[in-house]
């Protein structure tokens, strides 16, 4: 609105623009702010501010030592638990193998009955034949008879015949006895490894049932304490989360505090409320350090020099410029004949100007303490001279600096 106003009239007053007057226009139009002293912040108690942050950051470095602390108990019950965890798989694993050798055992044993069963079948099997010969032989000796027999024996005809019919029948007597005697055997060792099978096979199944007990009542433990685990888990989780944000929070107020306790310091050579820049005239400091004037102060703006209403001071590029006293930025713009001008108000109607500057560090509304860089010294402006174009005004009237500034600069 400011620039739109200043346009307007740069286009209806063309003349104007050649001469020292520009700047009093710039200054009518700023309005009734020029006159009237800046606002001054509202008074805030520093020491109050810092012992309340003090207080704030004590109640969350306890809350963060109390969070420590649980999380380290925490911490201690997720790894206690880990380890009965791990105990708890190691028996599952334990039984596990216990169990895969039991079905081998079991396996084995089958087999073994299996192989007794198969002997027993062939001995049976055996046996039957022997039987069926034997009853061959026994039909055959009723139907001879004990005279057929003697007869035979007597019987000259064929004494050859007769004797190997006779160790034939002697031969099948022995080996049915031996028949009958292995299947008896096999039968009777049989009986009794079908009971000892049987026996293990039902001390096997009570065993493998005790274990699968055990496992199941072990993974229902870990399935449990996995819960648990889940839950510490998400909990530290949580309070790790908690100290992160609060360990920010403290850091922030580390550093508000440590602001504050630096303003408290600064505040006795800043103090806002120190002696207004009136009773200060003849002791104020030059803008620049071993301020060296290019042109003087020459009392008015009939000159038709832009600069004849301040002082212009020798500056290398780049300088920091700094104010010459505490008060408010009004205006921190380009300004034509002027550059980059920077206007602070310093209440009472008295207000410094600083020109021709290469960069302004301050914007309007901003607070400036005293000595404080408010702008970067250049040729801005269209000036042909390197240096900081510096004026004072009361209630927009021109004041010479060198009588304001301390004597033996400038």
């Amino acid at each position: 609105m400011f620039s739109a106003a200043v346009s307007r009239l740069v286009a209806a007053t063309p003349a104007v623009w050649a001469g020292p007057g520009l700047l009093a226009i710039v200054l009518a139009l700023s309005g009734p702010a020029w006159a009237s002293p800046p606002e001054r912040p509202p008074p805030v108690d520093l020491d109050e501010e810092m012992a309340r942050h003090e207080r704030n950051l004590g109640a969350i470095e306890q809350r963060l030592s109390d969070l420590r602390k649980s999380l380290s108990r925490r911490e201690h019950d997720r790894d206690a638990l880990y380890r009965e965890l791990e105990q708890n798989e190691r028996d599952i694993g334990d039984l596990a193998l216990a169990g895969r050798q039991l079905e081998k055992m079991t396996a084995e044993q089958r087999a073994v009955v299996n192989r007794l069963e198969a002997r027993q079948t062939t001995a049976r099997r055996d046996l039957e034949k022997v039987r069926k010969a034997l009853s061959e032989l026994l039909r055959s000796a009723y139907a001879m008879g004990r005279g057929d027999r003697l007869r035979m024996l007597l019987n000259q005809e064929d004494l050859t015949r007769s004797g190997r019919l006779l160790g034939y029948y002697r031969c099948i007597g022995r080996q049915r006895s031996r028949r009958i005697a292995e299947v008896q055997r096999l039968a009777a060792e049989l009986a009794s490894l079908r009971v000892q099978a049987q026996s293990e096979a039902e001390r096997l199944e009570q065993v493998a049932a005790r274990q699968e007990e055990t496992r199941l009542r072990l993974e229902a433990a870990q399935a449990a304490r996995s819960a648990i685990l889940a839950s510490l888990e998400e909990t530290i989780s949580e309070s790790r989360g908690e100290l992160a944000l609060l360990d920010e929070n403290a850091e922030a107020l580390r550093e508000l505090i440590t602001t504050l306790r630096l303003k408290v310091q600064i505040a006795a050579e800043i103090d806002l409320s120190q002696e207004d820049i009136a009773s200060r005239k003849g002791r104020l400091a030059w803008p620049l350090g071993d301020a060296r004037l290019i042109s003087s102060f020459q009392g008015g703006t009939d000159t038709g020099d832009l600069h004849a209403d301040g002082v212009l001071i020798a500056a290398a590029e780049g300088q920091e410029v700094r104010a010459v006293h505490h008060g408010r930025v009004i205006y921190a713009d380009w300004l034509r004949g002027f550059g980059l001008l920077l206007v602070i108000d310093h209440g009472d109607g008295y207000m410094t100007l600083y020109g021709h500057n290469q960069t302004l560090l301050k914007e309007v509304g901003e607070w400036v303490a005293t000595d404080e860089a408010v702008a970067l010294a250049g040729t801005s402006g269209g000036t042909s001279d390197r240096g900081l174009y510096f004026a004072l005004r009361h209630h927009g009237a021109p004041l010479d600096p060198e009588q304001w500034c301390r004597a033996g600069s400038g």
